[in-house]
C-alpha cells in the first residue's frame, strides 16, 4: 500500500485510485481466426494474435460428449438406424432381404437411461467469441460465442 499524503479530499482521491482501480480482468471480444486443434484468436484492438497455448476454452465450445437421461412421452418415432438400438432382440432368420423403414409408436413413451451425447459444434474460424483475460493478460479464458442480433 502506498502512503497517502495531502489533504482530505486528496487523501480520498488516492485512496479510491489504489483500492477501486481493478485490472485482475478484463472482457474482450475477439475472432477466431484458426480453428482447433491449432486455435487461434485475434483479439479486438490488440496487434497480436492468441495461439492455443494462451488459451483456455469453455468446455461447451469444444467437440465432447456427455452422458444424459433422454425421456420423450408419446409418439415417439424409431428409424431404421435405430432399430436394432431399441429392438436389439429383433432377429431375421430367413432367406432375402429385410427393409425397415421406420416404426411410430403412438401413445407410447421412449426413455434412454445414460446415454451418451455428442457435441461436435466446436469453434471454427470467423466466430466471435467473449474472451476473459487473466494473470495480467498472459491467459485468456474463451467463455462463449457473441451473437449479436
Amino acid at each position: 500500500m502506498i502512503r497517502i499524503e495531502g489533504s482530505g479530499a486528496s487523501q480520498l482521491v488516492q485512496l479510491i485510485k489504489e483500492l477501486g482501480h481493478n485490472i485482475d480482468v478484463t472482457i474482450e471480444l475477439g475472432t477466431v481466426t484458426a480453428k482447433p486443434p491449432e486455435l487461434k484468436i485475434k483479439i479486438d484492438n490488440m496487434n497480436i494474435e492468441l495461439e492455443k497455448d494462451d488459451l483456455i476454452v469453455a468446455q461447451s465450445l469444444t467437440k465432447h460428449t456427455r452422458t444424459v437421461n433422454l425421456k420423450n412421452t408419446g409418439k415417439t418415432s424409431i428409424d431404421a438406424s435405430s432399430v436394432t438400438k431399441f429392438l436389439p432382440d429383433f432377429l431375421y432368420a430367413g432367406q432375402g432381404s429385410l427393409t425397415f423403414k421406420g416404426a411410430k409408436i403412438a401413445d407410447s413413451d421412449l426413455i434412454a437411461e445414460n446415454t451418451e451425447l455428442e457435441f461436435t459444434d466446436e469453434l471454427k474460424e470467423g466466430d466471435r467469441v467473449i474472451v476473459a483475460g487473466i494473470h495480467e493478460g498472459q491467459t485468456y479464458i474463451v467463455l462463449d460465442r457473441a451473437v449479436t442480433y
